[in-house]
């Protein structure tokens, strides 16, 4: 029974020690799996996880520590390595509030009912302040270096309140197996560079400021396993000049900036992917599609929002495409980059998508055009007209022997998520148990898919982050809680969720999957089948998910 009580400590309240005669506080502190959302109401249970980690070489693995105590006091915690190189992170898991949840979804499917503070944002640190009968977690984690030596280590974890201490010991077995760094799911979030909302003020594209900005954003990526990264395609990333001959020309220098920050080595090599944001312009999610160029009037660069079918929509493109994919080829860039049209095309909009892909064709046909496609089971036109699938999970289970003929043939399929699905379909929000975020991964190996994308890394509303996680989406309806971020803006920093930690450890899950398969693919697929038998039908305990991966560990080694 891993649960542990402090007893006889000295209360601090507001930063000050209770009056002389307060009754001790009797803190309660016990371990919780990492795949478990904590509510605040929550008591001690009469047994709890061990405080137990398994973990592969070359991944990080978490386990969390909850906290409670009758009376107001602080708690501190003191986490020694487990030994050189395996050091141990604190951080505290902060609460955000969910006003409506997430529609169309089950009880069952959900933690909780709203309202209710649910946890995700991981803020620095490791001493908080404890209210009165209020269950807070503190997320503890270790990244195990790919050279690590199998076996099992131990720290044990000093919990303070007061005068009064206890230690919770920890045991972290470390595999054989290892998670390649290098590896062979694809994997984007889009995101945008938010100076000010991460207190650097308004400071421009390539200031100081602006690109420590930026790099917090990609070392966050590099560390949770992304490796393609959402790139402007217009000013100021590549800005419209004019040459000494008159024509209309490109400076790249951003550009070139941007891909080679992203791009730098963070802990290994790894290739990374520019993925071209549109080249189309629309007016709305069912809005006309219209062309995008940039032509010389009066001697100066000038944008044109123009027909496609427009004799200089077409030179404009190719005036554009041809200049980006000279440069993209003079800096070895061309096998890393993707480029969009307009997103989740659809309808009346096929026509004009069509017209732009034909210019992509003529003008630059090494460009790989991929696109979320937000249809339903209705490809056919796509197979023409778009070389990387990104279907939507929920919206092409009747197509799934499709999906499996284009992989078969070599050809990209993604999935991605959105604010939608919902209901059973495993997604990423706030209100889901963290395991739905978790085996989308395993989804991705069990079927093969290339990879996964997600529009919301941090696209922030520019209110409060942490108090309206579910923003108006036009009209009458809001977005799914934590569906526009999976990350938080911090004061000069940014800040992980426990939900960006169960993607990453479902990516991690996958590379080691795909290693398995290579040595003995019918163990693999048993194993992977054991947690997601269908794209609704997937374990949802955590024990029964920890039992799965320990033996996805044990064949490895």
């Amino acid at each position: 029974m891993m649960r542990f009580v402090l007893t006889e400590c000295v209360l601090l309240c507001a930063g000050s020690a209770l009056p002389a005669g307060e009754p001790a506080a009797r803190v309660q502190a016990w371990w919780v799996d990492s795949l478990r959302q904590v509510l605040v109401d929550e008591s001690m249970p009469a047994s709890s996880t061990a405080g137990e980690l398994h973990a592969a070489r070359g991944e990080c693995e978490a386990i969390q520590i909850a906290v409670r105590s009758p009376e107001a006091c602080q708690v501190r915690l003191h986490a020694p390595p487990f030994g050189s190189g395996l050091e141990i992170r604190v951080r505290m898991v902060g609460r955000v509030p969910i006003v409506r949840g997430t529609h169309h979804t089950p009880k069952q499917e959900r933690v909780a009912e709203p309202p209710v503070e649910l946890p995700d944002p991981l803020f620095p640190g490791d001493a908080r302040d404890l209210p009165a009968n209020r269950t807070e977690c503190f997320w503890l984690d270790v990244t195990v270096p790919a050279n690590a030596a199998p076996g099992e280590y131990h720290s044990r974890v000093e919990v303070k309140a007061g005068d009064a201490a206890l230690e919770m010991p920890l045991v972290l077995k470390v595999h054989q197996a290892a998670v390649p760094f290098e590896g062979r799911l694809l994997l984007t979030n889009w995101f945008s560079v938010r100076p000010k909302e991460m207190k650097y003020g308004d400071a421009p594209a390539g200031s100081e400021d602006w690109w420590a900005c930026a790099n917090q954003l990609f070392d966050s990526m590099w560390a949770h396993r992304q490796n393609m990264f959402w790139t402007p395609l217009g000013p100021p990333f590549i800005k419209p000049v004019v040459l000494d001959n008159g024509q209309l020309g490109f400076d790249f220098t951003l550009f070139d900036a941007w891909v080679e920050a992203f791009s730098k080595p963070r802990g290994g090599e790894r290739k990374t992917y520019i993925e071209g944001q549109p080249i189309a312009w629309r007016q709305g999610y069912d809005g006309h599609v219209k062309a995008r160029i940039w032509h010389v009037v009066d001697g100066k660069p000038q944008q044109a929002i123009i027909e496609v079918g427009d004799s200089a929509a077409r030179d404009g493109y190719r005036v554009f495409l041809t200049a980006l994919r000279d440069h993209l080829k003079a800096k070895d860039w061309l096998n890393r980059f993707r480029i969009h049209i307009t997103d989740e095309p659809h309808g009346h909009q096929l026509q004009p998508y069509a017209v732009i892909a034909g210019y992509i064709r003529e003008f630059a046909p090494e460009f790989a055009i991929m696109e979320a496609l937000d249809v339903k089971d209705d490809f056919e036109f796509f197979e023409k007209h778009c070389d990387v699938w990104v279907p939507q999970l929920g919206r092409f289970d009747r197509s799934l022997d499709r999906m499996l003929r284009r992989l078969a043939n070599g050809r990209e399929v993604w999935i991605y998520t959105c604010l939608f699905p919902n209901g059973a379909y495993p997604n990423r929000f706030v209100d889901y148990p963290l395991i739905k975020t978790r085996v989308l991964h395993w989804i991705n190996f069990r079927w093969g898919f290339t990879g996964y994308l997600h529009w919301g890394f941090n696209q922030w509303r520019g209110g409060d982050s942490f108090t309206v996680l579910e923003p108006p989406h036009g009209g009458s309806t809001f977005l799914p809680p934590g569906d526009a971020w999976i990350v938080y803006p911090g004061d000069r920093q940014l800040l992980d969720s426990i939900r960006h930690e169960a993607m990453r450890d479902g990516v991690e899950d996958c590379e080691l999957l795909s290693v398995l398969a290579e040595r003995d693919p019918a163990k693999a697929a048993a194993l992977a089948e054991r947690v997601v038998a269908s794209f609704t039908d997937y374990v949802r305990d955590a024990a029964t998910f920890r039992q799965v991966r320990r033996e996805l560990l044990d064949a490895l080694d």
